[in-house]
């Protein structure tokens, strides 16, 4: 009993690591000193194959300043970009490597400094305009 247990366990750790998938970093641009400014992260299977899955850049000193998921060669989902003091500076959303959905803009103290909607890549909707208080002093209508 026990052996056909340990034959069981072999078998599925053999089906689930031949599936593994393992990210790879890959530096696509460099600032002149050489730190990195954008880099594209990959799944790759054991075959070898690439799927591009995610996306990051870097301000020059170093720190995150954007990042996002990739689906078919394109933005797809929610990015965030941050201040160099490592803040939320906005998030947005992409289908398809356009902006779609809501959008929002932080001061650098959390407090939103304005937010509004994309739909195919063009702002529509009212957009609020917020001080760094969080009081509401403008809004707009983009349709």
């Amino acid at each position: 009993m026990t052996r056909k247990i340990s034959i069981a366990i072999i078998i599925l750790v053999s089906i689930f690591s031949c599936s593994r998938n393992v990210i790879v970093e890959d530096v696509v641009q460099k600032y002149e000193e050489g730190n990195k400014k954008v880099v594209h992260y990959y799944k790759e299977n054991r075959k070898g194959e690439r799927t591009w899955v995610k996306e990051t850049w870097f301000y020059q000193e170093g720190m995150k300043h954007l990042e996002g998921p990739i689906a078919d060669g394109k933005r797809n989902g929610t990015f965030k970009s941050y201040y160099k003091s490592g803040s939320l500076l906005s998030t947005g959303d992409f289908k398809d490597g356009k902006r779609e959905g809501k959008a929002v803009v932080y001061h650098e103290n959390g407090k939103v400094n304005y937010e509004g909607f994309y739909k195919e890549g063009k702002e529509c909707g009212v957009w609020k305009f917020y001080d760094e208080k969080g009081n509401l002093y403008n809004e707009l209508n983009k349709d």
